[in-house]
């Protein structure tokens, strides 16, 4: 069952990577397949349904990849500060997740409030949980790790997908990325 839900939702991003959302039909995506639209229509309700259960599925491997990325580290500062960096440079490359948040209209209309706090609070509570190791381990400084969390993935966005203005041309991704970690680093080292 989940083989071919799964098998519909890579047909149907490969299909709006290619065409986009708008031109993308439920008789091309099952075409594509090589099944009926009834099977597709067993699986979603609509179109909207599977591209919310198609984005909601990606945002998570996003997150599986990038958290699997830091690897064994077991340092708490050196964790988030590779997130940051890893994230950060994820998110500012061409990837059907990062093109579809850049796209506020889409993304909005799609995914509704409830799967958008979902995602963010799954990513803030992972975050919380290394600012918490942190302050366990004596190396962070007694802050609300929630807050700190929240607040740490607002400034995230905003310095990737969520941008809303131009960088200055001067500067370059790389040194957005290490202004942002000094910033975490500062907010949250003992001294």
């Amino acid at each position: 069952m989940e083989d071919i839900k799964n098998l519909i939702l890579d047909k149907a991003k490969e299909r709006m990577e290619r065409f986009g959302f708008k031109k993308t039909t439920m008789d091309e995506i099952s075409k594509d397949c090589k099944i009926s639209k009834k099977t597709i229509y067993e699986h979603f309700n609509d179109k909207e349904d599977m591209f919310s259960c198609l984005l909601l599925r990606e945002c998570h491997k996003t997150i599986e990849l990038l958290f699997a990325q830091m690897g064994a580290v077991s340092d708490p500062l050196e964790r988030l500060i590779q997130l940051t960096r890893k994230a950060i440079g994820h998110f500012n490359q061409d990837h059907f997740v990062t093109r579809i948040l850049k796209d506020d209209e889409l993304f909005l209309a799609f995914i509704n409030r409830k799967y958008h706090e979902m995602i963010d609070e799954e990513i803030i509570s992972m975050i919380a949980g290394i600012i918490r190791e942190g302050k366990q381990q004596g190396r962070f400084r007694e802050v609300d790790e929630r807050i700190v969390a929240y607040a740490g993935f607002k400034l995230f966005q905003a310095f990737s997908y969520a941008r809303t203005g131009p960088l200055r041309q001067e500067q370059n991704e790389q040194h957005y990325t290490e202004v942002l970690i000094d910033f975490i680093v500062n907010a949250l080292v003992k001294k």
